[in-house]
């Protein structure tokens, strides 16, 4: 609900309902949304706080197997732990389990420009900082087989939306399940306001500070022509419509927010 209250303009009861402290605050990380600096940001604002991750170089059992493990770890850890924030690439059906085991568990996500979303993500993954960007610079070649990928369509969707709403493809009912689930959704684009939104709601509101996991390598694709934006806004329907839903929200609740956050 807290998130429909931002909608209207009420920043004030948002802040009061969307309280971090009130509950584990569990960051769903979707990648290339400026999450890893400001991950490292609110784990010193909430600790003990605890990274849901998988080791990558493990290919005895499936990605898939090793997220849900680290999932369940998680979970046995929090509850005697104490644990106040955590965070991960963690998907939708996590997002259901965690709120299963720990009812006054509190989500935020950030969402990026899809087209930017994708051409970073594809920056990154063939970026030799990147472990195996070799073997993924053979099978994916260029910008056109990347954009292929089924299985890299719809990224955001995948981390905050359900199965059953994703084969649907309704977005409706995708943008009102984050709404409902997520206490807050920031968007890079909106990074400082939305840090600020995120600090407060964390209990010590400030500016961001950090910077992390950019990525610098020039390849050419930073910049994509008009063409090729729209194709990949047609090949990821649901990532741009919740984009453009909680980019319009932000933006009209700036003027409440600002006014509330000084």
């Amino acid at each position: 609900m807290s998130m429909h209250l931002l909608s209207e303009g009420r920043a004030l009861a948002f802040l009061r309902e969307a309280d971090l402290t009130a509950g584990p605050c569990i960051f769903v990380h979707v990648p290339k949304t400026a999450g890893t600096s400001l991950r490292a940001e609110l784990a010193a604002i909430l600790p003990p706080d605890v990274n849901i991750h998988v080791d990558y170089t493990d290919t005895t059992r499936s990605f898939r197997e090793r997220i849900d493990e680290a999932v369940e770890r998680f979970l046995d850890q929090a509850g005697p732990g104490g644990i106040r924030f955590a965070s991960g690439h963690i998907v939708a059906r996590h997002v259901a389990r965690i709120a299963e085991r720990l009812p006054q568990a509190r989500f935020i996500t950030m969402l990026r420009d899809p087209v930017a979303r994708v051409i970073s993500d594809y920056r990154h993954q063939r970026s030799p900082r990147q472990p195996g960007f070799e073997a993924f610079r053979q099978r994916v070649p260029d910008l056109d087989a990347y954009l292929a990928l089924r299985w890299e369509m719809d990224k955001s969707a995948l981390h905050l939306v359900p199965q059953e709403i994703l084969a649907r493809g309704d977005t409706a009912a995708a943008i009102e399940h984050v709404a409902r689930c997520f206490a807050f959704v920031g968007i890079q684009e909106m990074y400082d306001l939305s840090f600020r939104a995120i600090t407060a709601l964390a209990g010590r509101q400030q500016a961001p500070q950090i910077r992390a996991n950019v990525n610098m390598d020039e390849d050419g694709t930073d910049a994509v022509d008009a063409a090729t934006a729209a194709r990949i806004r047609a090949l990821n329907p649901m990532d741009a419509a919740l984009y453009d839903h909680f980019a319009e929200a932000l933006r009209t609740a700036t003027p409440a927010l600002r006014a509330v956050l000084g």
